[in-house]
């Protein structure tokens, strides 16, 4: 009786320790398989995704749009700036002019016929009845102006080719909404040059560009 308990206890024993490794075999394994899938996941995702999308962004887009805005507008804004090149055409017409003698210019009834505006240098505005707007030179320095229907005198300097015109004595009469009394009397004041040109008298206003032509009209008395 004692051999067959101990025999019977044997074999408990070794069935309890087969189950016991085959059971700590069997965690073993899937210690081992669990990590797997972890490992691929960390290890895949973050490669793929993060650097493909910025490098794309950052190297196309803002070269593309440099490079093209700069390189076609700068120049073009550059290659349309002109009122240097006018300005100086304009200043070197007035030195290039002849000395005018007071002689050639004095006692002579100057009728305003036309106007060149240095906005369109191409066309002249034509004065209506020049007869209305005279002005007449005198060898005492003295000038007479007819604008219209109002008129005046005053004094002038004349240096070879400078002219001033000084403060004109004038009548202050309303001549019409048709009148170009107004624009008469305000150029004037701003001559700075004088020329002849063609039997032609030639005052050049305080503005580059601009042009006032008188016709002879005949002999002026003072």
């Amino acid at each position: 009786m004692k051999m067959k308990t101990t025999s019977i206890g044997m074999v408990l024993l070794l069935t309890i320790g087969v189950i016991t490794a085959v059971s700590f075999s069997l965690g073993c394994t899937e210690q081992e398989e669990a990590p797997i899938e972890p490992s691929d996941n960390t290890s895949v995702e973050p490669v793929e995704n993060t650097p493909a999308e910025p490098a794309e962004n950052t190297s196309v887009e803002p070269a593309e749009n440099i490079s093209a805005e700069s390189i076609e507008n700068t120049p073009a804004e550059s290659a349309e700036i002109t009122p240097v090149e006018s300005a100086g055409s304009a200043g070197s017409t007035t030195e290039e002019l002849e000395p005018v003698s007071a002689d050639n210019i004095t006692s002579i009834e100057w009728q305003w016929a036309s106007f060149q505006d240095s906005d369109s240098p191409e066309t002249q505005i034509t004065v209506p009845d020049p007869e209305n707007y005279t002005l007449a030179f005198f060898d005492d320095g003295t000038y007479y102006i007819k604008a219209d229907c109002n008129s005046g005198s005053g004094t002038y300097v004349l240096e070879g080719n400078n002219l001033t015109l000084g403060p004109v004595t004038i009548t202050l009469m309303a001549c019409g909404p048709e009148s170009m009394d107004g624009e008469y009397l305000s150029l004037l004041p701003t001559v700075e040059a004088v020329a002849l040109e063609d039997g032609q008298l030639v005052l050049y206003p305080g503005n580059e560009g601009d042009k006032m032509f008188f016709t002879n009209g005949g002999e002026a008395e003072q």
